[in-house]
């Protein structure tokens, strides 16, 4: 017994000293893959391997795993296993081949040069993503699957930050298999496509952003990518007959018939697929063609992807900058009159010219990368595909709208939507700010959670007179000029109950509804200029125990402020 402990405990040393020696490696090719240092990364990413693949070969012989049903030591050394061979599995089977990958797969694969992305590097790295998240998802399963009870402190500790940092590689691994397995398809691989593109006009909100202010046909085919129709709300009848397809009778309930009868209120629900087949029908009856998907984009994503190509030439007017694009966009170009016409022609202009500066090949890789994905972390934007195939993978990925978003942030995710019924673009002078918290005094455990939105319209007490048409509407929908009108949507997690909605501590009236499995609670909030308001929306958590409450909310032009009551 004693040559049996002696023996653990030797290889325990010695692979502690290994794990040890691992961290610093990657550390470093964490950076170097930062930095775009591919031979750093790749040395350093072998070290690691190296070490973790010894770690696991001094605790994965049979005396070990014999010692590990022994009481008190044995579910340390279990850990001790689990965690060398984990390990060893994401640094063997999925970090040193994507990294060695990034010696032929850069950034800059995915830029796009003269129009086109090259295909053909994409498609070769699909099974080397394909097993590398294979890998990353088995090690951190693994990992979270020890059980830390009764743990040593260090081994506990080493079991919390590896999981973390698994959690992490894996998100990352699965976005990369991700794009790699539909992004080719999607640009034409095995045929052309085209795809709607609607530019939602934050100025007026609506609860995935804003009004689709301008709607535009891509084509893509082998990877190359043209601009081809563009067309304005205007070019779309204003009110059709009939809805122009059946809406499910719950959203029906919700929203009533006009998400299907307006192409300005498709973005209304934040189910993006339903969004976009309700686009897709309206295009195809006024235009005609077949639609393969749709994505969908706002101002602020496109001064994200602004940094990357530098100042944008547009025809007629001033360029279009990372820094300028939002407050031009949504604001300024509304002050230049109030011919819908001559404005219309603007953004056609200006979503053509960002278009072709974002596609030319002048763009920064690093830069254009980090703006995409801010863009899609803050939910700018939207993708559906109209292959099954493709939107089974999309469905799963915060890229399929908000109610995916809201599914992925977890069983505690409310929703916050914001719809405006002033008809204007008053949604640059408002302001939101959501707290969020949740108290446990009930009998069953269940947690009482807050949702409290505040409201303020920032708009000068002369707005009446001072601002454009174009921005207060006039009255023309019922609501006062100056003054700004938002349907405040609140979604509850699947299974939660409604609580009712206050205003200074007393209930108000509301509009109640189901959607999907949620609760859904809705109210109008009017606000005069320089008025505030705050309305707390009441749920009580679906099981026990959930009072860490977390909240997605409609992409707004000014950032909204979550925080905690």
């Amino acid at each position: 017994m004693l040559g049996v402990a002696a023996w653990v405990g030797v290889r325990g040393w010695l692979a502690s000293r290994e794990l040890q020696a691992a961290v610093p490696q990657a550390s470093v090719a964490q950076k170097a893959i930062a930095a775009g240092d591919v031979a750093t990364a790749s040395a350093a990413a072998h070290g690691l391997a190296k070490h973790a693949a010894s770690a696991a070969s001094l605790t994965g012989d049979p005396v070990w795993r014999a010692t590990e049903v022994l009481p008190w030591v044995g579910g340390n050394l279990r850990a001790v296993r689990v965690l060398s061979s984990s390990l060893d599995e994401a640094a063997g089977s999925a970090i040193v081949p994507l990294v060695d990958l990034g010696s032929s797969l850069g950034v800059s694969s995915f830029r796009p040069q003269n129009g086109a992305i090259d295909l053909k590097p994409l498609i070769a790295a699909r099974p080397t993503a394909d097993r590398a998240q294979a890998a990353m998802t088995r090690a951190s399963h693994a990992v979270n699957a020890i059980d830390p009870t009764g743990l040593a402190g260090p081994i506990a500790d080493a079991r919390t930050k590896l999981a973390s940092a698994l959690g992490t590689a894996s998100g990352i691994t699965d976005g990369l298999d991700t794009t790699l397995k539909v992004l080719p398809t999607m640009l034409g691989s095995d045929g052309p496509r085209n795809y709607l593109v609607l530019f939602q006009n934050n100025a007026e909100l609506r609860a995935a952003g804003g009004i689709p202010g301008e709607v535009a046909l891509l084509h893509a085919e082998n990877g190359a990518i043209s601009l081809g129709t563009q067309a304005s709300t205007g070019d779309f009848p204003h009110h059709l007959d009939a809805p122009v397809m059946a809406l499910p009778d719950e959203t029906r309930a919700l929203y009533g018939d006009r998400p299907a009868e307006y192409v300005q209120d498709v973005t209304m629900t934040p189910d993006f697929p339903l969004t976009a087949q309700l686009a897709t029908a309206m295009w195809t009856q006024r235009f005609g063609g077949t639609i393969d998907g749709v994505v969908a984009v706002d101002p602020v994503a496109l001064s994200y992807l602004l940094t990357a190509t530098g100042p944008v030439a547009v025809p007629g007017a001033q360029p279009l900058t990372a820094e300028n694009a939002v407050q031009t966009l949504l604001v300024t170009s509304y002050t230049w009159g109030d011919d819908q016409a001559a404005q219309d022609a603007y953004f056609n202009s200006a979503a053509r010219s960002a278009f072709t500066a974002i596609l030319g090949g002048g763009a920064k890789p690093d830069a254009l990368l980090k703006g995409l994905v801010r863009s899609s972390q803050e939910n700018r934007i939207s993708l559906w595909s109209a292959n099954a195939a493709e939107q089974k993978i999309l469905g799963k990925t915060t890229l399929s709208g908000l109610s995916a978003v809201q599914k992925t942030a977890g069983p505690q995710a409310y929703g916050v939507y914001l719809n405006d019924s002033t008809g204007g673009k008053m949604g640059a002078y408002l302001t939101t700010a959501v707290d969020v918290g949740a108290k446990t005094t009930r009998d069953d455990g269940r947690s009482d959670v807050s949702i409290r939105v505040t409201m303020t319209n920032t708009a000068p007490a002369d707005a009446a007179t001072a601002l454009p048409f174009l921005v207060t509407a006039g009255g023309h929908y019922g609501v006062p000029a100056g003054d700004i009108a938002t349907n405040v949507v609140v979604y509850g997690p699947a299974g939660a109950f409604e609580g009712g909605v206050e205003k200074d501590g007393k209930l108000v009236s509301y509009q109640s509804g189901t959607d999907g499995g949620h609760r859904v609670q809705t109210l109008q909030v009017s606000l005069q200029p320089g008025q505030s308001a705050s309305y707390t929306f009441r749920f009580v958590s679906a099981k026990p125990k959930q009072d860490a409450p977390v909240v997605v909310h409609t992409p707004v032009m000014n950032s909204i402020e979550v925080g905690r009551l």
